[in-house]
């Protein structure tokens, strides 16, 4: 007589039910309906129906977890109630409801369990724990490692999916990035939040206007602006956040980076950041940046390219806030010592009641015998910069005046497309010239042509393919030069006629134009300007074209 029958113990039963959204368990309508919660339980109390001896104890639900991983909570949840001695039996529909973890489910089933002294069933396996006979059998480690093989095969396959649409600039994310929404109609597309975006657009705006982190974070708690996480709760996104800290999270210096520093904001898609080792391991790895997938254009942008990018130069330079003040000296982290390279630093000095504000070399400062010791007064300084400033933008605006003039002048220069249909004929001519010395050898060692007259045609079709490319150069800058001067109101032109007559030295002004200011002596100062290159292209255009419109 086996164990089975002659059972004289009542049993206390966990009734544990499983189903994993993520392992495809419900990829399909057939297995959707079996592995259902509703069918594991039904199946379950079916079969305790004819088992007098058990009897349930509670029931433990695990709704969207994977098999993969036994810190599932409601699992933890029977393990305590059994490690208490409420529970000695534990029954599910089949072992892949247990487990998917070949290691991990025998582990349990083969020595934990049978040392706590619960008994275990799985009811489409057929298969009991006090049926000695079937406990000695092959087929439980074998299901479990075909249920383990079955897991491994999904995690590559949703894995290779997830990088597919990753590539194809879809969005993977669980919540959409503050200031969008995912597309009622696609949920892998994101949509422009009208109220979050202009909250954006003013935190991009306030850092080039020269406010530091803190003080833009603080405007925004002033104003009553919701948090991210907040909004998002208000609209009815439930979520929680490891950056949350109190029970009001509120706008922080971190919070107000994170949007600056975040590509999404110019229609860039940035996923696949991190990844796991495999299937088993959940420990998150942040991959190399030349890893992850960036797909531009993914999306509507909420601030332009040229404004991220310069937000971005702005956040990476020195820029020391003003004391007792939220925003950031005009010219910080764009003032550098002539002779040494290193950045000059602002020093104040007091004398008596009065106060004297000086820029001086951090070389020097570090070590006195790498440069000289001048400094330039603050003041004059920024005086001095913003003289140059103005003189520099009456210029380039004198220059897209005329070179909308020249540009309107019928006839005067040939358009972009004539230039480019040039360089197309003439990139033509040079992949013939190319074809015609590789045959020159070929006639050579046929016989066809001497010694000599290989090495003349080879040194023409040489300076040929010289003159050719030398010609492709001249028209691509002239191609640029006609772009520059007839798009007068482009957006770098237009963000300097803001500008116009500005009559005091901002943050804003000096982020926009200047790339660096360099301090020769204690009276000199060279200017570099972001636009310089544009600004060359512009009055060769005119200089150009302009002769033949008088």
């Amino acid at each position: 007589m086996g164990a089975l029958d002659s059972i004289s113990k009542t049993y206390h039963a966990a009734v544990y039910l499983r189903l994993s959204r993520e392992e495809g368990d419900v990829a399909e309508g057939g297995r959707a309906f079996s592995n259902s919660i509703s069918n594991q339980k039904e199946l379950v109390m079916d079969y305790l129906g004819s088992h007098a001896e058990i009897q349930v104890y509670s029931v433990y639900v695990d709704d969207g977890w994977s098999g993969v991983d036994f810190q599932r909570p409601e699992f933890q949840r029977m393990l305590d109630d059994i490690r208490e001695g409420s529970v000695d039996c534990v029954v599910v529909k089949d072992l892949s409801r247990f487990g998917r973890n070949y290691i991990e489910s025998g582990r349990y089933i083969e020595k934990i369990f049978p040392m706590l002294g619960v008994r275990f069933i799985a009811v489409n396996d057929g298969y009991d724990s006090l049926d000695e006979q079937y406990g000695n059998d092959m087929v439980i480690p074998f299901k479990n490692l075909i249920n383990d093989a079955y897991c491994r095969d999904i995690s590559v396959k949703i894995r290779s999916h997830m990088e597919v649409k990753r590539r194809n600039g879809e969005y993977i994310g669980a919540f959409a990035a503050y200031g969008y929404l995912k597309d009622p109609e696609d949920r892998n597309h994101l949509v422009v939040d009208g109220y979050a975006a202009g909250v954006v657009r003013d935190i991009f705006d306030m850092k080039l206007a020269g406010c530091s982190l803190k003080a833009i974070a603080d405007k925004l708690n002033r104003d009553g602006i919701l948090s991210p996480l907040q909004y998002k709760r208000s609209i009815g996104i439930r979520l929680e956040s490891s950056f949350q800290k109190g029970m009001e999270p509120k706008w922080s210096y971190n919070a107000v980076l994170r949007i600056l520093k975040n590509e999404v904001y110019v229609g860039t898609v940035v996923q696949g950041k991190c990844t796991t080792p495999s299937y088993k391991v959940k420990k998150r790895m942040y991959k190399d940046e030349s890893e992850w997938v960036r797909v531009e254009d993914a999306h509507e942008a909420i601030v332009g390219r040229s404004e991220f990018e310069l937000v971005q130069s702005l956040l990476a330079r020195d820029t020391r806030v003003s004391p007792q003040k939220g925003r950031v000296f005009p010219l910080a982290g764009m003032v550098f010592c002539g002779g040494c390279g290193e950045p000059m630093v602002r020093k104040t000095v007091s004398s008596g009641n009065k106060r004297y504000v000086y820029y001086v070399c951090s070389g020097h400062k570090r070590d006195r015998d790498s440069c000289s010791s001048h400094s330039f007064s603050a003041k004059k300084l920024e005086e001095s910069v913003l003289a140059l400033m103005q003189t520099f933008i009456g210029k380039v605006l004198m220059l897209s005046e005329a070179a909308e003039i020249v540009g309107r002048v019928s006839g005067m220069a040939p358009d972009v497309g004539k230039v480019e249909s040039r360089i197309a004929k003439l990139r033509e001519e040079a992949e013939e010239c190319g074809r015609r010395r590789k045959n020159l050898y070929e006639d050579f060692k046929d016989g066809i042509l001497t010694k000599e007259e290989y090495s003349m045609l080879r040194e023409q079709y040489q300076e040929q393919a010289a003159r050719i490319e030398d010609s492709i150069m001249s028209l691509e800058k002239e191609k640029a030069g006609l772009r520059t001067g007839r798009t007068a109101g482009q957006e770098w032109v237009d963000a300097l006629k803001r500008y116009k007559g500005v009559e005091r030295l901002e943050r804003g002004l000096a982020a926009v134009l200047i790339d660096r200011v360099e301090v020769m002596d204690s009276e000199t100062l060279q200017v570099s300007y972001r636009f310089e290159r544009e600004a060359e292209e512009m009055e060769r255009f005119v200089m150009q074209y302009g002769e033949e419109a008088v």
